[in-house]
């Protein structure tokens, strides 16, 4: 995600997207259409000479205004503009897995149906509550595709790093059996310090590994519990609030956005020295 974006959270570009979406569909074209056409025309038909241009346009735009906040207020039309934005905002479909895309698509749908709830709340302090919960899910779901995007990079490079992985290995022994029967100091001295540097180079690239599969785990234990958590919030209701349980379902999401934070900057301590080396 582009650092200018985090200035406002995802949900509030979603609702801008939203209206944007609503100004752009294609009855709002016509609407408008159709204003402009009656404001110049309509004036030159005779029964309706009388009313005058500015008429026709103020009808139009209470039209469109009206066509907007039905659009607006449109939970399945909200829905799909939720589903819109998030795939321009992520993009599943540039990680080379296919599993990880299933997941990350995955999650973005139980996000976009999270809006369409949102949307059909009647209760304002359910909706508004809601509302909190979605701004959370956001970032759940921004550390789900930033974690899966580390993992696909990995797996790009498997074969690399297992190949750097067995050849190290392979060379530690060769080093340990020349250490172990030379004479000369300082060649002794010089193996000491390359065969250190390549047990140093193994124990990355086996950290690596390691983390790696944590994450994978961390991704598929996410990705469950935001199902979970996706058909809690569509049991929410006032009670609930007034109960303290969505209080807890945001601290439940609160622990889970922390420790993808914290396998992401595991994976990023990891790999960094991998990478520049």
């Amino acid at each position: 995600i582009m650092a200018d974006k985090n200035e406002e959270t995802l949900r509030d570009r979603v609702q801008k997207a939203l209206i944007k979406e609503a100004i752009v569909r294609p009855e709002s074209a016509l609407v408008i259409s159709i204003s402009l056409l009656l404001a110049v025309f309509a004036p030159q038909v005779g029964f309706l000479a009388f009313i005058p241009f500015w008429v026709w346009l103020l009808g139009g735009a209470v039209a469109e205004g009206a066509l907007i906040y039905s659009s607006w207020s449109d939970p399945e039309f909200g829905r799909k503009v939720a589903a819109k934005e998030l795939q321009h905002e992520f993009q599943p479909e540039k990680l080379s897995d296919r599993r990880l895309q299933q997941q990350v698509n995955e999650a973005l749908d139980y996000r976009s149906r999270i809006e369409k709830a949102i949307r059909e709340q009647d209760d304002s302090m359910v909706r508004d509550e809601l509302g909190q919960t979605a701004v959370q899910i956001d970032d759940w779901i921004e550390h789900i595709y930033n974690l899966a995007q580390r993992i696909d990079r990995y797996q790009q490079e498997r074969d690399v790093l297992e190949r750097d992985r067995q050849r190290t290995s392979q060379r530690i022994t060769e080093l340990q059996s020349l250490y172990a029967s030379e004479e000369n100091p300082n060649i002794k001295e010089q193996i000491a310090v390359t065969l250190e540097s390549k047990e140093r180079q193994f124990a990355t690239l086996q950290k690596l590994d390691d983390t790696i599969q944590r994450a994978e785990l961390q991704l598929e234990r996410s990705h469950s519990l935001l199902a979970t958590i996706y058909s809690q919030t569509m049991l929410v209701d006032a009670k609930d609030i007034d109960s303290g349980r969505s209080r807890r379902l945001r601290q439940e999401i609160g622990d889970e956005v922390d420790e993808l934070q914290d396998m992401l900057l595991a994976m990023d301590e990891v790999y960094a020295p991998q990478s520049s080396s």
